[in-house]
């Protein structure tokens, strides 16, 4: 090797030694005075990137069947339109409700038929009131009967249907009515024949449940 390529290399090993010995000490003062990473980085990276995700919101279910489900209008046009109109209304609280137990249905379309002379009765007409319900506090909606000695009224309420719904909830729980709940829940009897003289306390006067009995078979003959 010639004395000018010794030299070049001799330069080139002393200038890497030097510059690696430089780097070295370089990098180690960074590290020592590189500034300190905050208390707490690391929780607000995980908060941040927990903020980032994109949270997938859970659609409500929605029963198509019960949007589809309305209140009848109860145009009163003839026996026929009535008894639909309340039936219209058992399948209404059928769907819309799951707290009420059902009742015998041709002993609730007989006394709404007979309570309200087939939906054209005053009460019936502008009271919403199918049944002849009264109500004792006078604080609420009310209607008067002209032989009203003003100690009670004739319930009114803002739909038919609400009616038939209290109805159901009088004869489900109503302390007056145990002999027809017992009759249907623990008999199991659930012919409206025999279950009409447990409403002792709905009848008016002696004829009543020949009435409601009458009614019933006329539903049967004429309309079904």
């Amino acid at each position: 090797m010639s004395k000018t390529l010794r030299n070049i290399k001799e330069g080139f090993q002393k200038f890497f030694t030097v510059s690696g010995v430089i780097a070295v000490f370089a990098l180690i003062g960074w590290v020592s005075y590189a500034p300190p990473i905050p208390a707490g980085t690391d929780t607000i990276l995980v908060e941040r990137d927990n903020n980032d995700k994109v949270v997938e919101e859970v659609e409500p279910i929605v029963d198509v069947e019960k949007l589809l489900i309305t209140r009848p209008d109860f145009e009163h046009n003839s026996n026929q339109s009535f008894l639909e109109s309340v039936e219209g209304c058992i399948v209404y609280i059928s769907k819309t409700t799951t707290d009420i137990l059902p009742v015998n249905s041709e002993l609730l379309l007989a006394q709404a038929a007979l309570e309200s002379g087939w939906g054209t009765s005053r009460f019936a007409r502008e009271g919403k009131n199918l049944f002849g319900i009264r109500t004792y506090d006078l604080r609420e909606p009310h209607m008067l009967p002209s032989n009203n000695p003003k100690k009670w009224g004739v319930k009114v309420y803002q739909h038919e249907c609400d009616s038939v719904q209290h109805y159901m909830n009088i004869l489900n729980d109503g302390s007056a009515f145990t002999s027809y709940q017992e009759m249907r829940d623990t008999i199991g009897i659930d012919d409206p024949f025999k279950l009409v003289f447990t409403l002792d306390a709905y009848a008016t006067d002696k004829n009543y449940f020949d009435k409601v009995k009458s009614i019933i078979k006329k539903i049967r003959k004429d309309y079904r």
